[in-house]
Formats: structure tokens, sequence, C-alpha cells
């Protein structure tokens, strides 16, 4: 059966090296954090995560409908409400879907890994707002 992995995890927690192993050589890997690379360069901009996040999925349901296989979902996901809809689409389409929770680390450590520059008192909100 084909897979979806949707990906949980704060910033810099290693969550987008796990989803590449997980997408390997076939594999393709969804992140809303691709659509705000500029010129090659990853420019966050609070105004465009809403559009950033619709254009992420739009692509993803693409992945389902030319079977891809298998097809990582990499955002931090930290309320449920956040990878519902791609659980819901992937069973649909006649995907296994399974959620990979990657360890809360240290926020200051967090802070020091992540590729992005997310700071640690916004790693410390995701842990707050983290829903089980």
């Amino acid at each position: 059966m084909k897979k979806v992995y949707i990906m949980r995890g704060i910033s810099g927690s290693g969550k987008s090296t796990k989803a590449r192993e997980l997408a390997g050589s076939t594999g393709k890997i969804h992140s809303t954090d691709d659509f705000f690379m500029v010129d090659g360069e990853y420019k966050f901009d609070p105004g465009l995560l809403g559009r950033n996040h619709d254009l992420n999925f739009k692509a993803f349901k693409v992945s389902l409908a030319l079977g891809v296989d298998p097809v990582v979902v990499d955002n931090t996901a930290t309320r449920k409400w956040e990878y519902e809809k791609y659980q819901q689409v992937a069973e649909e389409a006649g995907y296994q879907v399974e959620i990979v929770s990657i360890p809360h680390i240290d926020p200051k450590l967090a802070a020091q890994r992540n590729s992005h520059g997310v700071p640690e008192k916004a790693i410390r909100r995701m842990i707050a707002r983290w829903e089980d």
C-alpha cells in the first residue's frame, strides 16, 4: 500500500532530516517552508503563511493524484487541525498514513540547530501549543 508520512516536530528537532530518510529516492517531500524560498534564501513572511500553506496542500494533493510513493508532509504540525486535512485526503486517495512525531529537544539547542533562524522564544511557543 502507498504511504504518506506526516511529520510533527518543533523547528530544529531533526524533522526534515527524518523526512528525507523516509522519502528516500522515490518519494516527494511537501514543506510549506519551501514556499518561503526566494532566490535560494529562506525569507519568512508571516503575511504569506496562509497562502503558502494552501500552496503546499495543493502540491501535496497533486502528488497523491500522481500516485507518488511515499509522500512526506514536513511541517511543524503542532496542533491536530494543522495536519488532519492532509491525513483525510491521503486516506481518501487510498494511502496508508503514518503520523511521525519527533520528540522535543531543548529549545535553546533547537534554536541553534534549525536551518531557518527560528528563535528560541518561538520554539518555546511551539512546545506550549503542542497537542498530543
